[in-house]
């Protein structure tokens, strides 16, 4: 007896998703959701690189490689410490899917910069 042969659920079961999207949207999403239910909270540091990550897409709202890495680079590495360092690896695995036009998603991008918004939200929240 022959196996049966299913068909994908979708177009997207064709085509797998590099690495490094995958990593970056899973990354955004689950710090997100931490956020929303509370169990991971910005530290002001994080809150302020993500202030200035949206301040310096103010011109055109886009997050680019080079205005995640100077965030990043803002943060130095007390960033990396702070909260598990979980917001600064977050950026850092959106890099190369901003650099990379083929791994580029746009729900990432956008997902990330609604990631972005509401850290940087909480600085007004704390003054």
């Amino acid at each position: 007896m022959s196996a049966a042969i299913r068909a994908p659920h979708n177009f997207q079961d064709f085509f797998l998703e590099p690495d490094a999207t995958d990593r970056a949207r899973r990354g955004v999403e689950e710090l997100m959701a931490d956020f929303r239910t509370g169990s991971w909270v910005p530290t002001p540091l994080e809150a302020r690189v993500a202030e200035l990550l949206l301040t310096s897409t103010a011109g055109d709202g886009l997050l680019t490689s080079p205005r995640v890495r100077a965030a990043v680079g803002e943060g130095n590495i007390t960033m990396t410490y702070e909260n598990d360092g979980r917001f600064a690896r977050v950026l850092s695995d959106l890099v190369p899917v901003l650099d990379d036009p083929q791994l580029v998603a746009l729900d990432v991008v956008d997902a990330a910069g609604e990631l972005v918004g509401a850290v940087a939200s909480t600085i007004s929240a704390a003054a």
